[in-house]
């Protein structure tokens, strides 16, 4: 399957004159944007993944960028041992979720020669397997879907609280949490692999203004790897047949296959526009934001499942 131009089987090259922090500071930055997140969150969703920049730039001038994110991963990782709550479980994941796991990756990227769909398919499964990990972990011994009902539930009496102290009616939102309560039980961990995935892209095309040589494909070049129709089918699977945990894991499978693909229809669909459009903001955003209106995204999805099989991207004879 062409993907297009794949980087080099070797350690990528800083541009020279790029600044440093060095190994430390790379790594006390990265905690500070990334612990954004959980201090102001609406304005952490943005800010948290510029974390991932000074520990790239890091690892882009050395042979590996593990002695800027591993001593924080190690003492976060002592803080859980000592303290054990749950915020100090979450953070450490998270950590090791949106900074670590996508700096490991993207060294072994451009040491391996994968492509870019390989290389998003490896760091997006990681980072799910991570994400159910840290659930699991939480909700022990109760069971995954349990614990994040109990968890739906506190969230959402807090939410109401507030809404009732500032004086706004708080009857559709009971309806609208009651309503998504229970799918939420069992999607709640494809919304962080959602907003990795997005991280992930986000990054991917700013690797060269960081220092990495090589050049990763245009979007609407992207592929994602073959092996994803595997989990496809596990996922798809899992959810007809398994039950409780099993099922539970399966229909993030399932889930996370989804996100990619409805990526893959969305790069499909830029392909055509390019040819007439451009690459402007304004054509990725709004074909972004027009395509996240239900039902368009199963419909995109769709598009994108059938593109991994039988190309659906403009040709020179369609040109001619």
């Amino acid at each position: 399957m062409d993907q297009g131009l794949n980087p080099p089987p070797a350690v990528p090259e800083m541009y020279a004159g790029r600044r440093s922090f060095g190994a430390f500071g790379s790594g006390v930055i990265s905690v500070l944007l990334f612990g954004s997140l959980f201090v102001l969150p609406v304005i952490g969703v943005f800010v948290a993944p510029l974390g991932l920049v000074p520990v790239l730039q890091y690892t882009a001038r050395h042979r590996s960028g593990v002695a800027a994110w591993g001593w924080v991963v190690l003492l976060l990782g002592v803080i859980v041992a000592l303290a054990g709550t749950t915020i100090a479980i979450v953070f450490f994941a998270g950590y090791v979720t949106m900074i670590a796991l996508p700096s490991l990756t993207i060294e072994q990227w451009g040491r391996g020669g994968w492509t870019d769909g390989r290389w998003i398919l490896i760091a997006g499964g990681a980072g799910l397997v991570l994400v159910l990990l840290t659930v699991t972990v939480l909700a022990w011994p109760r069971s995954p879907m349990q614990w994040t009902a109990g968890w739906l539930g506190s969230m959402g009496t807090q939410a109401l609280d507030f809404y009732k102290k500032i004086g706004v009616s708080t009857g559709r939102l009971q309806l609208a949490l009651d309503a998504s309560e229970r799918n939420l039980t069992w999607i709640l961990p494809s919304v962080p692999v959602a907003y990795l995935a997005a991280v992930l892209f986000w990054i991917r095309l700013r690797l060269p203004l960081i220092g990495f040589g090589w050049q990763p494909v245009p979007f609407e070049a992207y592929r994602n790897d073959d092996w994803l129709a595997v989990g496809f089918v596990l996922g798809g699977l899992g959810t007809l047949f398994a039950g409780g945990t099993l099922r539970w894991m399966a229909v993030n499978l399932l889930g996370a296959a989804l996100i990619l693909y409805f990526i893959q229809g969305l790069a499909m669909i830029r392909a055509h526009l390019v040819r007439y459009v451009g690459r402007g903001w304004f054509v990725r955003w709004g074909v972004a934001l027009l395509c996240l209106q239900v039902p368009l995204p199963a419909f995109v999805a769709a598009l994108g499942i059938v593109d991994s099989f039988h190309s659906l991207r403009p040709t020179r004879s369609d040109d001619e």
